[in-house]
């Protein structure tokens, strides 16, 4: 079974058995979703002041190869999140095991959403399954969204 996270400008379906964290002020906002084992989890970065996409995932690859050298950069998959705009997957290895990253972000008229999801090799087929089934559902909503349509 899942739960459905609403706030912060966002909506997403998560597993009910993983643990969730929200955190910041109005303008910046991270929830961070963790399976209680913590082989895999998930960060959705919600920023106000909408910046570049591109320069997000770019920033988070570059701090990652900064702690991992040896990380490898795959091609991004674009169209695998509606709307994205920028995409990119890295595989390292870290206290030896295989571990996998995915970035995501795009950008709206009211703010640039950023998604990191990551999971180790020993968390099976179950990691990138949940990741890409969060991100999947992850979709901007406002309550606000509703009032608007109303004359």
């Amino acid at each position: 079974m899942s739960q459905i996270y609403e706030g912060c400008g966002v909506r997403f379906e998560y597993p009910e058995t993983w643990e969730l964290e929200v955190d910041g002020d109005s303008a910046l906002m991270t929830i961070d979703v963790r399976q209680p084992e913590g082989l895999s989890f998930a960060i959705v970065r919600i920023d106000e002041e909408c910046p570049d996409p591109e320069l997000m995932v770019e920033a988070a690859v570059e701090a990652m190869r900064e702690e991992y050298p040896g990380l490898s950069v795959l091609p991004a998959r674009r169209g695998a999140t509606p709307g994205a705009r920028a995409e990119r997957m890295v595989e390292f290895f870290s206290l030896d095991m295989a571990a996998t990253t995915t970035f995501h972000s795009f950008r709206t008229p009211r703010r640039t959403v950023f998604f990191l999801g990551q999971w180790s090799e020993l968390s099976g087929a179950e990691g990138p399954r949940v990741i890409k089934s969060i991100l999947s559902s992850l979709e901007e909503y406002d309550t606000d969204d509703a009032d608007e349509d109303e004359p």
